[in-house]
């Protein structure tokens, strides 16, 4: 990950403690190393960053106060702001808020009053946020800044932006990690190079 402008992986909104905050959190959401990638080596804190520069500008507030609130709650818990707490103590911080999350969602469903949805709390709230955020980054396509070198997509097997598919293509069971990944610029190169052939 790279602060200053200019480079792909350039961080514009977020700052640096931040930024290492939202890539920690991506890191433990979906784990990953070198030779086995995840959110953090697919680069989801630049889609997340240049999210909320762009689209989801009106999240920014939230990210903020989210971010400071979590290292709050590690340093009073553990004397360390989230990013510098070992894996193991990030883990059991995020279980946390996944746990307070699900019970505030089955006492939801439970609810006399569905119309009046409890509060799952702050931070519980924040994380779902961050979750699906860290998903995007790692799932969608590379233009939007994560998924870099379509490590997400490799994951799961899936081919990327194809034009279209076949009939063997399309058939149950088909291999589909036999296909090359092409990603949304690949198509826009192609289709650069059939105008100038043209």
């Amino acid at each position: 990950m790279n602060a200053s402008g200019g480079s792909p992986g350039a961080i514009t909104f977020l700052n640096a403690h931040e930024a290492a905050t939202v890539d920690a959190l991506a890191g433990r959401i979906i784990p990953g190393s070198a030779e086995d990638p995840g959110a953090r080596e697919a680069g989801a804190v630049v889609y997340i960053d240049r999210a909320l520069a762009g689209p989801y500008k009106h999240l920014q507030r939230l990210y903020r106060t989210g971010l400071a609130a979590l290292d709050d709650a590690c340093t009073e818990r553990h004397g360390r702001g989230f990013a510098d707490l070992g894996e193991t103590e990030q883990d059991g911080v995020l279980e946390g808020l996944a746990k307070d999350e699900a019970e505030s969602a089955i006492a939801e469903e439970r609810a006399e009053a569905p119309e009046q949805p409890q509060d799952i709390g702050f931070l519980p709230y924040f994380f779902a946020v961050v979750r699906q955020h860290v998903v995007e980054g790692t799932f969608g396509d590379p233009v939007y800044g994560g998924n870099k070198d379509a490590v997400g997509w490799r994951m799961v097997g899936f081919p990327g932006a194809h034009w279209g598919y076949g009939e063997a293509e399309m058939q149950y069971g088909f291999d589909s990690t036999a296909l090359p990944t092409v990603t949304l610029q690949d198509l826009r190169n192609q289709r650069e190079q059939q105008r100038g052939g043209s």
